[in-house]
């Protein structure tokens, strides 16, 4: 747990982080309890480095050459009139 805080700081983990606390410093300013909860969870995703792409679930693997996908097709001419 210590180590997903400390560890993999990047340039988009600090713009949510500061994100997250200014939502969250001007919900208490301001008073809405809305604003406070997602200023919690904005800050809280960066800091314990959870969400949908923090541990490269967003990434695409790569294809093997010699899997289906990679297959060629065939094609048929059709000549038109």
């Amino acid at each position: 747990m210590i180590d997903n805080i400390q560890n993999n700081w990047s340039l988009f983990r600090f713009i949510r982080l500061a994100i997250g606390l200014y939502l969250l410093i001007d919900g208490v300013r301001t008073e809405m309890w809305i604003l406070i909860a997602i200023g919690i969870a904005f800050t809280a995703m960066p800091l314990l480095n959870i969400g949908c792409c923090a541990r490269g679930n967003c990434a695409v693997s790569p294809t093997n050459e010699n899997s289906s996908y990679a297959e060629e097709g065939t094609y048929e001419e059709v000549n038109s009139k």
